[in-house]
C-alpha cells in the first residue's frame, strides 16, 4: 500500500488555503448578522479606514473593482454602507458606514474577539512576526500584480 504524503502548499497556493479557512471561520463567527464575510470584510476595512472612493479600497483590500462593485451595492442595499459626494472630485464618490453598518461591524467586532484570542492561543509563533511574513509577502505579491 502507498504511503500518503501531505501536500505543503506553495507560495502562491498557502495564500490560498488562509483565505479559505480564515473566510470559513468569519462565515460561522458572523452567521446571522446580515452581511457575509466579504461584506464585513469591506465594511469592516472602511470601519477603521473612513471614508474611502472604491478604486481606493480596492487597491487596499487587494479586490479585483468588479467584485468590489457587486460587494458595495450589496452593502448599499442593505443599508450598511452609503455613497456620498467626493469632496475633492466630483467625478466620484466616497463610500463611508451608516449608522447601521457601525452597529454590524461593532457587533460582528464583538463576536469575532473570542475567535482571534482562539487563534492566538494556537499560533506557534509570535504573532507580530507572523504579520510581518504576511506584509512581506503582500508586498511582493502586489508588485507581481500588472
Amino acid at each position: 500500500m502507498r504511503s500518503r504524503t501531505t501536500v505543503k502548499p506553495g507560495l502562491l497556493l498557502q495564500p490560498v488555503v488562509l483565505s479559505q479557512l480564515a473566510g470559513r471561520l468569519v462565515e460561522d463567527v458572523i452567521a446571522g448578522s446580515g452581511v457575509v464575510g466579504v461584506e464585513y470584510a469591506v465594511a469592516s476595512w472602511l470601519g477603521a479606514r473612513g471614508p474611502a472612493t472604491p478604486s481606493e479600497l480596492a487597491r487596499e483590500l487587494g479586490m479585483a473593482p468588479t467584485t468590489l462593485s457587486a460587494v458595495i451595492e450589496r452593502l448599499v442595499q442593505k443599508r450598511q454602507v452609503r455613497r456620498v459626494a467626493n469632496p475633492e472630485d466630483g467625478r466620484s464618490y466616497l463610500l463611508e458606514l451608516t449608522a447601521r453598518g457601525k452597529a454590524t461591524n461593532a457587533r460582528n467586532a464583538s463576536r469575532l474577539g473570542a475567535l482571534i484570542e482562539r487563534v492566538r492561543a494556537d499560533l506557534e509563533a509570535d504573532e507580530e512576526d507572523v504579520l510581518v511574513a504576511m506584509r512581506v509577502l503582500e508586498d511582493a505579491l502586489r508588485r507581481a500584480l500588472p
